[in-house]
C-alpha cells in the first residue's frame, strides 16, 4: 500500500512524502489521480493528515477515480478540515443601548456570498428572528399562532396554501420583510415560507412557496385539536435586539452582530461558512451524462474512507421540496412550490455525501456545525460503514441513507449498511423533522449503540412506503440504541424509534428510549406507522414518555415480547387504526408499568377491544396496584367505548394469563433490573441488560 501525507505546512505541488507533504484535501485527491495515470499508483492508497486547520473553500469531490484511498489522522492528530471563514475587522457601534458589531462584506453585494449561519466562539448564533424561538424546550414556547386561514372548511391534510393572516399586531410592514422567512411548525414538519408580502390594507400575508400541509396545527379526529398552526419569522432585522444575534443585509453586504456581554473583536472568533457541503463522493449511474453508458454498467466508488477527520462549519439552503408520488395527485393544479419537506426532513442531503458507492468508511470522524444532515449513504450505496462518529449541531439530522424503490433501477437500491456506535446530537438545529439516523428505502442494514440525543423530532426512522405494499426495507436490525430527551414540544406525530411499512426481518431489539416530549399529539417511543408489517419489537426499555410507550397507527401481524413500557402519560400501549382482518401485533410477556391514563388506547377507527391486539402473559403494575382503564378517546362519537376497566378488558379475551403484580424492578440511570423472585419472570420475561446501550469503548 501506497503511503502519502498532507500538512498544512505543506504544498500541493510537493511530493506527498513525509518531508514534502502535501497541503490540501482536493491537491492529495488530484495528485493520487495524477499518479495513478502514470502507472505510480497502482493499488490502494492511504493518505496521513496531519495536525492542523485545514481551510475548505469549497465541496471536495470524488469519483471513481478516487478508489480505494484512505484519509486517516496521523497519530495523535486531531485535523480539521473548516468550511468557514474568520470575519474580522469590525467596526463596534450601538444599538437601542447595546453594543453592536458591523462588517461590510463586498462579495455579499456582488452577489458572490450569502451565508444562513454565523458560529461565535464555537456556537451557532441564532439569526435575528420573532418571537425568539429555540429548537429546545424553553425557547419552543416562544411562536406566534396563525390568525385566520382561507378555505377553512377543507381540513385535508394538503390543503396547502401560500396565504394566511397572522393576530393583530404580531406582523408589521417592517422595511426587512419581505427577506424574511416564516417558519411553520405544525403536524410533524417544519415549512419554510419566503419572500413574504403583507397587505396593509386587508393585513393578510403571501409568500413565494405554499405550505405542502392544511395550515392547521394537527389533525381533529383523534384529539379535537383545531387550532391554526404556529409559526416565527426567521432573518428579520428588526427583531435583532438580544445579545447573541445577527444579521446579513443581502443588499448592502452589511453584517450586524450584538455581542454577548463577555464577548470583544479582539478576543471573539466569527466564522462564516463558504460552503454547504463538505465532501460528495460518487460513482457514475448509467443516467448521469449524455454519453451512452450500459444501464447495468454502473461505474462504482469503491473504497473510499476517512478516519479521525474533523468537519466543521457548512451552511444550509431550503432545497426544492418534492411529495412523494402518491401524494402528487392530492395537490393537481398547484403552481407553487412547498415550503419543505413532508417527512423527517427527506429532502435535505448531507454535508458529506456518498453516492454509488462500495465499501466506503466514515470512521471515528467528527461533524459539526453543518446546516443539513451530517453524513448521507445515497442511491445506490452498499456495505458501507459509519461507525464511531461524533455528529453535533446539525441543521436537520445525524445520518441519512436510503436508495430507490420497488419502482426505480434496481442499480440505484441501497443496503448493507452499518451504522454503530455513532453520537449524534443537537440536531434539527434549523430544519426541526431532521432524524437522528434516517434508513428510507434500505435493507439488510445495522444501526446499534448508538446514542441519540437532544433533538426536535424522531431518533431512528426506518422505511419510506405507506400502506401494506412490498417495500425493499426487510431484514434491518435496530439495536441497542440510547435514545432519549428529544420532541421538545416542537412538532407532533414523533417517536423514539419509527418504522413504516412492510419490513420482514426486520428487528427492534433492546434499545433504552426515554422522555420524548411531542407538541400536540404523539411522542411514542416505539411507533409502527402506517403498514408497518412482520417487525418483532423485543428486549427494550421505554418509559416517560409524553403519549405511549408504544403505539401502532395501523399495522399487521409485529410481534411485541419482552418489553417494559412504562409511565406513558396518555397510554401505555395505543393503536389508532385498527384494520379488519389481521391483528396489528401480538403483545407476549411485556411488563406494563404505570402511571398512566390508560393502559391501552384506540385511536380514530376501530375499536381497542376488538381486532386490534392479541396480548397475554403481560405482567401489569401501576403504584396504586389498581390498573388504569382501557378505552377509546372521548372525541369518538361512533358507539365505541370510551372507558373500559380491567376486568371489561379481559372479558373481551384480553391478557386472561397476564397477572397485575409489582415486578420488583430497581430503575438505574443506565438500566432497569429485576428481582430474582419478581413475578414477572415467572410469567416468562426474559431479562435484559440495557447499560450497554449506545456506544461501545
Amino acid at each position: 500500500m501506497s503511503l502519502f501525507h498532507v500538512s498544512p505546512r505543506g504544498r500541493d505541488s510537493a511530493a506527498g512524502s513525509l518531508q514534502r507533504p502535501w497541503a490540501t484535501l482536493a491537491g492529495a485527491r488530484d495528485n493520487l489521480r495524477k499518479l495513478r495515470r502514470a502507472g505510480a499508483v497502482t493499488g490502494a492508497a492511504t493518505v496521513s493528515v496531519h495536525d492542523g486547520i485545514y481551510a475548505l473553500a469549497e465541496t471536495v469531490k470524488f469519483t471513481p477515480l478516487d478508489s480505494h484511498t484512505r484519509y486517516v489522522a496521523a497519530p495523535r492528530a486531531k485535523p480539521v478540515f473548516d468550511g468557514g471563514e474568520r470575519l474580522t475587522g469590525w467596526k463596534v457601534g450601538e444599538r437601542n443601548g447595546r453594543a453592536e458589531w458591523t462588517l461590510d462584506l463586498p462579495a455579499v453585494v456582488a452577489g458572490t456570498w450569502y451565508f444562513r449561519s454565523l458560529f461565535v466562539n464555537g456556537r451557532r448564533a441564532p439569526r435575528a428572528r420573532l418571537p425568539k424561538f429555540s429548537p429546545d424546550e424553553k425557547g419552543a414556547k416562544n411562536v406566534f399562532r396563525i390568525g385566520e386561514i382561507r378555505d377553512a372548511a377543507n381540513t385535508n391534510l394538503f390543503a396547502g396554501s401560500d396565504t394566511f393572516k397572522p393576530r393583530a399586531g404580531d406582523i408589521e410592514a417592517w422595511a426587512s420583510l419581505p427577506d424574511a422567512e416564516f417558519v411553520v411548525l405544525h403536524y410533524w414538519i417544519e415549512e419554510r415560507l419566503p419572500r413574504p408580502a403583507l397587505n396593509p390594507r386587508t393585513g393578510w400575508l403571501r409568500f413565494g412557496r405554499r405550505s405542502a400541509f392544511s395550515l392547521y396545527e394537527a389533525y381533529e379526529d383523534a384529539h379535537g385539536n383545531r387550532d391554526l398552526a404556529r409559526y416565527y419569522v426567521d432573518n428579520l432585522f428588526e427583531a435583532l435586539t438580544e445579545p447573541g444575534e445577527w444579521y446579513l443585509n443581502r443588499e448592502t453586504g452589511r453584517l450586524y452582530y450584538l455581542p454577548r456581554p463577555d464577548e470583544t473583536p479582539a478576543t471573539t472568533e466569527i466564522r462564516a461558512p463558504r460552503l454547504s457541503a463538505f465532501v460528495m463522493a460518487s460513482g457514475q449511474f448509467f443516467n448521469d451524462a449524455i454519453d451512452p453508458v450500459d444501464a447495468h454498467a454502473t461505474a462504482h466508488l469503491r473504497g473510499l474512507e476517512f478516519e479521525g477527520l474533523a468537519f466543521r462549519h457548512a451552511d444550509w439552503f431550503s432545497p426544492l421540496a418534492f411529495l412523494p408520488p402518491f401524494h402528487v395527485a392530492q395537490v393537481y393544479g398547484q403552481e407553487l412550490p412547498i415550503g419543505g419537506s413532508v417527512q423527517a426532513a427527506h429532502c435535505v442531503p448531507g454535508s458529506i455525501v456518498f453516492r454509488a458507492a462500495r465499501d466506503c468508511v466514515v470512521r471515528n470522524c467528527t461533524i459539526e456545525r453543518a446546516g443539513l444532515y451530517g453524513l448521507e449513504f445515497d442511491e445506490g450505496c452498499r456495505d458501507c460503514r459509519a461507525v464511531g462518529n461524533d455528529i453535533r449541531d446539525i441543521g436537520a439530522g445525524g445520518i441519512r441513507g436510503g436508495g430507490t424503490d420497488l419502482d426505480g433501477s434496481a442499480e440505484g437500491r441501497t443496503g448493507h449498511l452499518e451504522i454503530a456506535d455513532n453520537t449524534i446530537s443537537e440536531i434539527g438545529r434549523i430544519f426541526h423533522q431532521g432524524v437522528g439516523v434516517l434508513l428510507g428505502h434500505a435493507f439488510d442494514c445495522v444501526v446499534a449503540h448508538n446514542h441519540i440525543h437532544h433533538g426536535c423530532y424522531t431518533g431512528i426512522s426506518v422505511g419510506w412506503t405507506w400502506g401494506f405494499r412490498e417495500t425493499p426495507s426487510r431484514n434491518n436490525r435496530i439495536e441497542a440504541n440510547l435514545i432519549h430527551h428529544l420532541g421538545a414540544g416542537i412538532l407532533s406525530d414523533m417517536g423514539g424509534i419509527y418504522i413504516l411499512g412492510v419490513q420482514p426481518g426486520t428487528l427492534l431489539r433492546g434499545n433504552h428510549l426515554h422522555h420524548i416530549w411531542s407538541q400536540a399529539y404523539g411522542g411514542w417511543g416505539v411507533y409502527l406507522d402506517e403498514g408497518t408489517s412482520h417487525v418483532v419489537v423485543e428486549h427494550n426499555l421505554v418509559h416517560d414518555t409524553k403519549d405511549a410507550p408504544f403505539n401502532i397507527h395501523y399495522a399487521r401481524e409485529n410481534v411485541v415480547r419482552h418489553n417494559i413500557f412504562a409511565r406513558g402519560q396518555n397510554a401505555l400501549v395505543s393503536v389508532y387504526r385498527i384494520e379488519p382482518g389481521s391483528f396489528s401485533a401480538t403483545f407476549l410477556n411485556n411488563i406494563f408499568i404505570g402511571p398512566s391514563a390508560r393502559l391501552y388506547s384506540g385511536g380514530y377507527k376501530g375499536d381497542i377491544t376488538r381486532g386490534a391486539l392479541v396480548a397475554n402473559a403481560n405482567c401489569i403494575w401501576f403504584p396504586d396496584g389498581k390498573p388504569a382503564h382501557s378505552g377509546n378517546p372521548a372525541t369518538r362519537k361512533d358507539g365505541v367505548p370510551h372507558r373500559v376497566s380491567f376486568a371489561a378488558w379481559r372479558k373481551a379475551g384480553h391478557d386472561q394469563l397476564s397477572i397485575v403484580a409489582d415486578p420488583k424492578i430497581t430503575e438505574g440511570s443506565k438500566t432497569w433490573r429485576l428481582a430474582a423472585n419478581s413475578p414477572a419472570l415467572k410469567l416468562g420475561f426474559q431479562p435484559y441488560d440495557w447499560s450497554n446501550c449506545g456506544p461501545r469503548k
